[in-house]
């Protein structure tokens, strides 16, 4: 299988996405899939480099540190990679490459699979103010984006809650971000000291406390420094920050004023290889971070033995076990508890440790790269089918059907002499009774839901075939039935089926309304003028989150006015037409 991992974040950056991301290219490969990356580049030109095209970028610090972003969507690497024909692309950001991504897979007709490593919310300080506008604004985003993917892999059920909250419009699965279980692993005991003298860590300390990651304010490393402030002063384990960020000055300044400068040390930055070592080289590890999706140093540190006294969290339930791999608190109380029960003696840090190991099995990063492999199959196998088994050709084959019986019927009627002689064609409708209506009622339903013929034509043809006010009528009637039909089936199948049935550009053109918080607005004042393609907008409004009682009374409210203003306007052009000939 050929598959595209693209990412704004890549070596040498070290964060959880840029360990997730490398560890699946690694386990895909092992599997014989033939994995491409795209990111951006250092810089502004774009290069290739083993099997990883970086595209040029700038930087982006000033909204947030070490990020950058590109705006130029296409290039010569692009189109190396559309000739290249991925299979599935899996997006692992919102941003600069996700239009790239999004561009790609509608260009080579493959899924677009996602994963949502970051929640958002915790970050929209770096731009808005507002909580609750960071909220919305976070939301939306979400809604707009996954209305463009096949799939979202969530790394735990608090990512998958989240998303369900947000009513993001395609398929959530939760799949854990696994860990190279060989390379993250436990030490003896008796190895600790020469261990900890390399790394410049003091050998007689009885209890080393490790915290990993970025030093930003959303990981809250402040509170631990407020915590361990706390434990009487001669009993104070020995607190160490392995990773650098935008508030470590802060934190040694914090350090500073609560007389902790001995109680505190920090590695700063740390190439990934050498990460393991220090998980080693401690005792427990410890977290106060909310903000975290995937829990990558959790699993890290369990594989290495370190049992884990961290902040409770929903990414951690089923994970962190109280008094069997660590202890989660919720309060100061919690830490203290939890880390005198740490302090009692070997045999429970001996339990514990077996307890860290064995969960990390769990989370093997062969099992990771299985998992993601089942949502890649799930998503092709979507693409080709809609819900029920119909194969995804049948409804653009059902309305070139359509097309070629509405033709013959034509014919045959002309054959009849009933499009030359308008009394006669009236008098065979009428000679028909009832049947005709309801016919014509049902024709005008099924063109709805599966387009035949341009929706004017058949409001025309209402009007010459029952006069205006019944040809109004039967018109109002089946165009309605089907823009609820149509909407139903757009509701059933998803999006895969818009993009079967319908062009691509004129998908591009209405794409935006997606991302809208006034779609509702939009979509009632499209169906209310005569101007927008109806039957394409009943569809996309299944798409969304548009529930059924709004589309309902903006259809049978709305109707009406586009309804009269195509009989009336297309019945005057027809009559004009007749009498210039």
């Amino acid at each position: 299988m050929k598959i595209l991992l693209t990412t704004d974040w890549w070596t040498p950056a070290v964060n959880g996405v840029v360990r997730s991301v490398t560890l699946l290219r690694h386990e895909l490969l092992a599997l014989g899939h033939d994995v491409k990356v795209l990111t951006l580049s250092p810089d502004s030109h774009s290069y290739e480099r083993d099997g990883v095209i970086y595209l040029g970028s700038l930087s982006a610090d000033r909204v947030y540190p070490g990020a950058r972003v590109r705006f130029a969507a296409w290039n010569r690497w692009m189109r190396a990679l559309t000739d290249w024909r991925p299979d599935v692309i899996h997006s692992q950001c919102e941003f600069s490459t996700f239009l790239p991504a999004w561009q790609l897979a509608r260009r080579c007709n493959c899924p677009l699979v996602h994963t949502y490593h970051t929640a958002y919310e915790d970050y929209t300080r770096y731009l808005i103010p507002s909580e609750r506008c960071g909220h919305v604004a976070v939301k939306e985003l979400t809604k707009l984006f996954s209305g463009r993917c096949d799939a979202i892999l969530a790394p735990t059920g608090k990512v998958a809650a989240m998303l369900d909250q947000y009513g993001v419009s395609c398929p959530v699965y939760t799949v854990p971000t696994g860990i190279d279980l060989e390379a993250f692993h436990p030490i003896p005991p008796e190895d600790k000291p020469a261990l900890r003298r390399a790394l410049g860590l003091p050998e007689g300390e009885q209890t080393i406390l490790v915290s990993v990651g970025r030093l930003a304010a959303e990981k809250n490393h402040g509170e631990l420094l407020r915590l361990l402030a706390k434990e009487p002063a001669g009993q104070r384990p020995l607190l160490l920050f392995v990773g650098d960020g935008p508030v470590r000055a802060q934190l040694e300044q914090q350090a500073a004023g609560l007389g902790l400068v001995d109680r505190v040390m920090f590695a700063g930055m740390v190439p990934p290889t050498e990460v393991v070592r220090y998980y080693q080289a401690g005792d427990a590890f410890v977290c106060a971070s909310q903000s975290e999706t995937q829990g990558l140093t959790y699993f890290e540190a369990l594989a290495c033995g370190l049992p884990t006294i961290v902040r409770a969290d929903p990414c951690l339930e089923g994970v962190v076990e109280n008094g069997v791999n660590g202890w989660q608190w919720k309060d100061a109380a919690g830490f203290h508890e939890a880390l005198a029960a740490f302090c009692a003696g070997g045999a429970v840090r001996a339990a514990l440790r077996a307890g860290a190991l064995a969960t990390a099995e769990r989370y093997s990063a062969a099992r990771f790269a299985s998992q993601a492999l089942e949502v890649y199959d799930a998503a092709l196998d979507r693409r080709s089918r809609v819900p029920g088994g119909l194969p995804a050709s049948v409804p653009a084959a059902a309305s070139g059907v359509g097309f070629f019986l509405c033709l013959w019927l034509g014919v045959w009627a002309w054959q009849k002499g009933l499009l030359t002689d308008l009394a006669a064609l009236q008098a065979w409708v009428a000679d028909l009774g009832p049947w005709a209506a309801a016919s014509f009622v049902a024709f005008q339903a099924v063109q709805v839901v599966v387009p035949i013929l341009p929706g004017g034509l058949g409001c025309l043809a209402g009007v010459i075939l029952f006069g205006p006010w019944y040809g109004f009528a039967y018109n109002y009637i089946g165009i309605c039935a089907g823009s609820l039909a149509a909407f139903g089936v757009a509701r059933y199948c998803g999006r895969p089926l818009l993009e079967r049935m319908f062009p691509r550009k004129l998908l591009l053109k209405y794409d935006r309304w997606l991302g809208r918080k006034s779609f509702t607005k939009w979509f009632a004042l499209a169906i209310f003028f005569p101007v927008a393609p109806d039957d394409f907008l009943c569809y996309l409004a299944g798409t969304t989150s548009m529930n059924w009682g709004q589309f309902t009374f903006i259809i049978l409210t709305c109707k009406p006015f586009a309804i009269a203003a195509y009989s009336t306007g297309l019945t005057v052009a027809m009559n004009t037409v007749l009498r210039l000939l």
